[in-house]
Order: structure tokens, then sequence, then C-alpha cells
């Protein structure tokens, strides 16, 4: 088919409206599902976000007629804070004008809103992670699983509060395109700016974030279902807040979902809820179960042990 101007300006505006849409449904985070803390600071000034935290309370204390309260409780209010800082993250492709004559605009479109979407999606996923298992400064604090593991043919599986992670964004998805004559290219650039920070509730090690280490090799992973009920047990020791379907959620890879596979529940309505209440396409493609007080999903994109 014979290309016009008209028809790639017509592509680029496609990918533009669409990039947003495809993108979320590539990223498991952020998602309003899993991270209740989210900011966008598209148009002010400035690349960080301030979360305010404050410190834990005292219970009142019994004080008899004419003695101190503050000797009896003294619950000082020294508030803290958390900086998420932004980071731009772009992926560029190239469509030769061959290619478009040949393969036709459907098949491009769908292609770039692919690469595109999906590479920001992707960077973006494994920055929110990394912020997960670095909650604390290694992952090593929180840890339910194996500290000794680290380093490469490893992995750190995570199950979190929602109030757990901060995000922050300062430039949606976007999309950009010129055309080169000399090399007759039609060049997208895709770029977004966000920013993930672990919120810490009292003490900066009292995350509501359990990491559970485990080894990547498919058939090797050493994690058991009682492993999770105990990062649920931790979690709910320090009242930290559920989803809204009264559990936390849990992300693991495939060599860990593996070993526990036998003892998820199946997938079904009674034992997920409703799917509709979910999410994106990511979150219907990626949710393996519930058991244990938590909801567990698949990822590829969990970093590993430092």
């Amino acid at each position: 088919m014979a290309t016009t101007s008209t028809t790639v300006q017509e592509l680029y505006t496609d990918i533009v409206a669409d990039l947003q849409i495809y993108f979320s449904d590539a990223v498991l985070l952020p998602n309003s599902q899993f991270v209740l803390n989210s900011f966008n600071i598209a148009g002010s000034s400035g690349n960080t976000v301030r979360v305010p935290i404050t410190n834990t309370y005292t219970d009142a204390g019994s004080v008899t007629a004419g003695s101190s309260i503050k000797s009896a409780a003294n619950s000082i209010f020294n508030p803290g804070e958390v900086d998420i800082s932004m980071t731009k993250y772009g992926v560029g492709s190239d469509v030769h004008e061959e290619a478009l004559e040949d393969g036709g605009l459907a098949v491009v479109r769908q292609a770039l809103l692919d690469r595109l979407s999906g590479g920001l999606a992707q960077a973006v996923d494994v920055a929110g992670f990394e912020a997960l298992r670095d909650a604390g400064a290694n992952s090593s604090i929180n840890q339910d699983g194996n500290a000794s593991l680290s380093g490469a043919g490893n992995h750190v599986n995570i199950v979190m509060s929602p109030s757990a992670l901060g995000y922050a964004a300062k430039r949606e998805p976007q999309v950009r395109m010129w055309y080169n004559p000399d090399t007759d290219v039609h060049e997208f650039r895709a770029s977004t700016r966000a920013g993930f920070a672990a919120i810490w509730n009292g003490v900066n090690t009292e995350f509501g974030i359990r990491k559970l280490n485990d080894v990547s090799t498919i058939g090797s992973g050493q994690l058991t279902l009682g492993d999770f009920a105990k990062s649920v047990a931790n979690l709910r020791s320090g009242n930290h807040p559920t989803m809204g379907s009264g559990m936390y959620a849990g992300f693991i890879a495939p060599a860990t979902e593996y070993s526990v596979a036998s003892q998820l529940n199946s997938v079904t309505q009674s034992s997920i809820g409703d799917l509709s209440a979910i999410g994106n396409r990511a979150l219907l493609t990626g949710l393996i179960g519930q058991a244990a007080g938590i909801e567990f999903f698949r990822s590829n994109n969990l970093g590993q042990p430092v």
C-alpha cells in the first residue's frame, strides 16, 4: 500500500491516544490495588515528592489525680518524611518507509504500541520491585525466606501492604515522532518520568513489606506456603492495612510459583473474588490464586537479593 504524510500522521495520532492504555495493561506496579500513595506532579515544579510520615504513637497511661499526664505517657510528635525522586525512562523505535508500504499501518501500529508501551512498563515495573527489595537498605531486612541467598540465580519475592510503597509520576507515557528524509525512516521516541519509594512506619526498618528470597531455577524453589503465612503474620502484627479484599498482595517469580502451586487454591470465582474489580489485563493474566491471606501475582520483574 502507498503511504502519505496523512496516513503516517493518523498512525502517530492513534499511538499517542493508546500509549497510556497499553502501558497500563502491561505494568503491575504502579496500580491502585497495590499502591495507595500515588502522586501525579505533572505541570508542577520540582523533581521530588516529599511524603510526610508520622511517628508511632504511645498508648495512654493510667494517671492518678494531680500527677503528670506526660510522665504517664509521653507521646512526642516527631514526624519524618520519605522523598520520591523522578527517573526518566525512554525507548525508541525506527520504522522504515518500506515497512509501512509492505506491512501495512495496522501491523506497524500494533507492533509500535507493544514495543513502546511494553518497554516503558517493563522499566517502571522493575524500578518498583527494586524499591520494595531495597526497603530498609537491602533484601535481608524484614526477610522471611532464606537470607543467605543473594546475587544472580536468586530473586526476592514480595508480600506487601498497599500503604507500603509510594509512587509519583512527573510525565505520563508520551511519544513523539519525526521523519528523517536521508534514511527514509519514521522515528518514534517514547518516554515517561516516574519514581518509587518505600514508606516506613515509625522507624526506618518498619515497613509494610516482607521479603522472601528464593532460587530462580524452575524446580529448585525452596519456599512453602508456610513461609508466606509467616509474612502475613508479621504484617498483621504490625497492623499494616490490607487491600480492599482484606488480603495482602504477594508477588512471586515463576520458580516460586511452581514450588507452592500445589498448595494454592484453584483460580475460581469463589477463591479469588470478582475479577472485574481487580484491575487491568496484567493483573488478570498475572493472578495465580489466593491463600494464607495473600492474593498471589506472578512477575518476571522481581529483583535479585543484594
